[in-house]
């Protein structure tokens, strides 16, 4: 039931006087109150139910950091082939001896053999860092998508177990008013309706801010505006995957797209130190001239030359060399930063996933049924006169709260998972039946 339907729950018999008043004062401040607030999509027709798959396809097409990191990949690539390719040939055109002679040449730099090779290599390298960023950005992105679809649901969830809450609390109040009309009662039980129901009121506000929030976050994944409306969310499933800690961290090491992307940098960094080593070799230059001359015995004749650079200022290879070799030794330590990293966050991850896991089917298959069963037994006993008011109150806000933390159980573990898959690379798991 949408809370702006609750209607005033005290109505204060006419003999009633004084407190009576001030009871039924207090309820028409209170209620008008839960009309004011929005009811959402109770006055159009209901949206389509946002499923996790269409939520991932969404931000996957649209999210502008992927394609971003698209173009950068794709650019890396391009680059390739202009690394590992000769620099173009040149053509000159000589007038010599007031244009008595004319030559005509084409000379052509040759890099020493292995050079642009080593250059293609550490492009490629480029490329795949590049290609491991874009995969890396597609699994946080994902990674960003689940974890805002979950606090979506615990939003959107919370805000109905509290309706049904403000339904429960309105028929403990009209147990309340009937037991105060004939005098069974205080009027303090009354009153103590109205306060809790003034609690949900609070609580409904911060839960519908968390609701936009999350709805703002999807969006803004999905690069849409952030006030777009979205469906209701599915509830998450707990899903079982028996790979131990051990299996999962080899998973992590042979598959996380950050790592793969730290080791191709590494490996570009040795192959950059070559390079930079290969600086000492010399360079080649061929030119052919072809000569048109007054003179008969020259003209028709062309010659050709030979010539290759001298690595005179050695201290401008060593420069080279020794910042190659700096970075090499860099991305060799940043390589084993990140191993260290993601055993220690798949660790991290995994005690999370299992915990909130093993703490959700606890609240389903025990706390939530006890608390239930409690509340019933109150509630009786409060009718029979058994039990204060006080106790009933105290049995239903335990519930309240054991069904709020199952839900946020279950949030807590969609999003660690989440942050778990991101790490390996992939994601886990099949849903329990």
């Amino acid at each position: 039931m949408p809370v702006r339907d609750v209607q005033p729950l005290l109505v204060i018999p006419p003999h009633r006087s004084g407190p009576g008043r001030a009871a039924a004062l207090f309820a028409a401040l209170v209620f008008p109150a839960f009309s004011a607030l929005p009811a959402g999509a109770a006055d159009a027709a209901p949206a389509a139910p946002l499923t996790l798959e269409e939520a991932l396809e969404t931000a996957r097409r649209n999210n502008p950091e992927i394609r971003a990191a698209g173009k950068r990949r794709d650019a890396r690539r391009a680059a390739i082939p202009s690394r590992r390719t000769w620099e173009d040939p040149r053509i000159s055109y000589e007038r010599m001896y007031s244009g008595r002679e004319k030559l005509l040449g084409v000379s052509q730099e040759i890099p020493f053999p292995g050079k642009l090779y080593l250059k293609g290599r550490i492009a490629a390298l480029d490329a795949a860092v590049a290609g491991q960023d874009y995969l890396a950005k597609e699994l946080e992105v994902r990674s960003k998508v689940k974890s805002a679809y979950a606090m979506y649901f615990l939003a959107v969830k919370s805000i109905d177990i509290l309706e049904e809450n403000v339904e429960l609390m309105r028929r403990f109040s009209k147990v309340a008013e009937s037991k105060y009309s004939v005098g069974k009662v205080s009027q303090t039980d009354v009153l103590r309706a109205q306060i809790e129901l003034s609690k949900m009121l609070n609580m409904m506000v911060t839960l519908n801010q968390e609701k936009e929030t999350s709805q703002a976050m999807l969006n803004q994944l999905f690069n849409r505006a952030p006030q777009e409306p979205l469906g209701p969310p599915e509830e998450p499933k707990i899903r079982r995957f028996g790979q131990s800690l051990a299996q999962l961290e080899d998973m992590a090491l042979a598959g996380r797209p950050e790592l793969l992307g730290t080791r191709a940098a590494a490996e570009r960094s040795r192959k950059a130190l070559i390079s930079g080593r290969m600086e000492y070799l010399p360079d080649f230059m061929a030119q052919v001239r072809s000569r048109q001359a007054e003179d008969p015995a020259m003209d028709g004749t062309s010659d050709a030359m030979i010539g290759m650079t001298v690595p005179l200022w050695f201290w401008k290879q060593k420069s080279m060399a020794d910042t190659a070799r700096a970075d090499r030794d860099m991305a060799e330590a940043e390589l084993d930063a990140a191993k260290n990293m993601t055993r220690f966050g798949v660790k991290d991850s995994l005690v999370k996933v299992r915990t909130a896991e093993r703490l959700a089917d606890l609240y389903r298959t025990s706390v939530i049924p006890q608390a239930e069963q409690a509340l019933e037994v109150s509630e009786a006993s409060y009718r029979s006169d058994r039990t204060s008011f006080l106790e009933l109150i105290d049995v239903q806000r335990t519930l309240l709260q054991f069904r709020m933390e199952h839900y946020q159980h279950l949030a807590d573990y969609e999003r660690w998972l989440a942050d778990l898959e991101r790490l390996l690379g992939r994601d886990l798991g099949e849903e329990k039946s």
